[in-house]
């Protein structure tokens, strides 16, 4: 179920609250809290459901075995039984991990290899490579959002082993942390330690219900006035080898249309989804983790990656990075452990050759930048130059995470530095009105705006006239994504494939 849908918008969401809130009228707090615990997970149970009952089976299975898990690493001594603890930490890890790859990367391998057995030659089967999407006659429905739930297992089963947290000894806190609904398909990726205490006693009040729901509307808004406008534009460009247009008498200018739009596109979807359960869980009474800042406004590739998926980038540090060696230790050493952070970033969005690159990409350039180039960019005095430098590797990286396969993205990108138009079309041939105003809108909300006057709003963001001009933004904005998506205006969710 998509937030950005009637079904959620008018029937599920409204009746979640309601129901929510009439329990919060039983007196005694334990039994209210209880029973709205159980309202939730029954609730969020029905939320993932929608994506099939045999992937809820699965997901009902990961939960009983980390639930149990952390039960009994936590039972183990540390001291006495050292390495039964660390047996029984490192099974859970594989049974987790065993998971995540079978649904995500099975089908991919075994495509890949009737691939290579299919070629007469190396040189055919290395072009065939560059045209290998990881499709094929082997097909694997992967469950929805299947890394998130995964990595926040992980996440759980670590601290427990490292001592970080208490295991959980409830089983209905456990299942809520795992299932809550406000962020269960895409995240933000949340510790134990942080939600647990929250589903186990957490504040209501007014102001947080406002803020909540404005968070949701200014996050629907994203999703569904500038992500899905720009979403088919994007489509007809990067499909079109599918359509009409061969990518190699494509131009310069609509390949440079189509990533910028696509740069719009998946952030706004993604920080539009964020903004979303964030909200949500506002309304419900969770604080729930921030996942961007702004990052279109970053001076290098690294300030990026502390801007973009910050849950991700954070649950890389914690539990890849940092137990490597992080950076406390040779520079060498320090490069090599970036190289495998950002490569297992790209193999863990997707089970493609595509994003393996596009992880490769930020290896080079977060590598430079921590041997050179960083120190160059500091002291450059021209800022916007470093801006230049980092959107463009970011937009670079954007058409490998787009593309369907390397050969597609290489001539994709070498059409966009071609320096010539298309014979047969213009960008006007993609672009309306409702096109050029979302693109306008998501540059200057992408942080240009923000950045310099968020000081300013915070100075008179409580006086009257500004929250009733703000009550009436929202309201507007939920009146015209409703009519949008009734009129049929849908793209899913970039990262609910995750």
């Amino acid at each position: 179920m998509e937030f950005a849908s009637v079904i959620f918008i008018e029937i599920f969401l409204p009746a979640v609250l309601i129901v929510y809130y009439l329990l919060g009228l039983i007196k005694n707090e334990k039994a209210s809290v209880t029973a709205r615990n159980i309202f939730l997970l029954l609730a969020s149970l029905v939320f993932y459901a929608f994506g099939g009952i045999n992937e809820l089976l699965l997901f009902v299975a990961l939960i009983a075995l980390n639930f149990f898990a952390g039960i009994i690493i936590g039972a183990i001594d540390r001291e006495k039984h050292k390495k039964g603890r660390t047996a029984a930490f490192v099974v859970a890890l594989l049974l987790n991990v065993g998971v995540l790859v079978y649904f995500k990367y099975t089908a991919m391998f075994v495509n890949m290899i009737k691939m290579f057995s299919e070629k007469g030659s190396v040189g055919a089967a290395l072009a065939g490579l560059l045209k290998f999407d990881g499709s094929g006659a082997m097909k694997i429905i992967m469950p929805l959002a299947i890394s998130f739930i995964i990595f926040q297992s992980i996440s759980y089963i670590a601290d427990v082993y490292t001592q970080k947290t208490e295991p959980s000894k409830n089983i209905l806190t456990f299942a809520l942390y795992m299932t809550l609904l406000c962020q269960l398909t895409q995240g933000p990726i949340m510790r134990y330690g942080n939600l647990g205490k929250q589903i186990e006693k957490r504040e209501h009040s007014l102001e947080g219900f406002l803020a909540g729901l404005k968070r949701f509307c200014y996050g629907l808004g994203k999703k569904v006035l500038i992500a899905n406008i720009v979403a088919e534009t994007v489509d007809k460009i990067f499909n079109s080898q599918k359509t009409f247009m061969d990518v190699d008498k494509m131009g310069a200018p609509i390949a440079w249309l189509g990533i910028i739009l696509y740069t719009i596109q998946i952030y706004y979807d993604f920080s539009g989804y964020t903004d979303m359960a964030i909200g949500v869980g506002g309304m419900l009474g969770f604080k729930i983790d921030e996942n961007f800042n702004y990052p279109y406004t970053s001076f290098s590739v690294q300030e990026f990656w502390r801007r973009w998926h910050i849950s991700l980038s954070n649950w890389f540090k914690d539990y890849i990075y940092i137990p490597m060696g992080g950076s406390r230790c040779s520079k060498a050493r320090a490069c090599f452990n970036v190289a495998v952070v950002f490569l297992v970033t790209g193999i863990w969005h997707g089970a493609n050759l595509t994003f393996i690159v596009w992880g490769l990409i930020f290896v080079v350039f977060s590598i430079m930048e921590r041997l050179f180039l960083g120190d160059l960019l500091k002291k450059n005095p021209v800022k916007p130059v470093n801006w230049l430098y980092t959107i463009l590797v970011v937009m670079i990286g954007w058409v490998f995470f787009r593309s369907d396969n390397l050969d597609f993205a290489g001539r994709f990108i070498g059409q966009m530095f071609s320096f010539k138009g298309s014979p047969y079309y213009s960008v006007f041939t993609y672009l309306s009105v409702e096109v050029i105003v979302a693109l306008v809108c998501g540059i200057l909300f992408s942080g240009a705006l923000q950045r310099p006057l968020g000081g300013v709003y915070a100075k008179i963001k409580e006086k009257i006239p500004v929250r009733v001009i703000d009550v009436i933004i929202q309201l507007a904005i939920l009146a015209f994504c409703i009519i949008r998506i009734v009129g049929g205006s849908y793209a899913p969710s970039i990262y609910q494939n995750f």
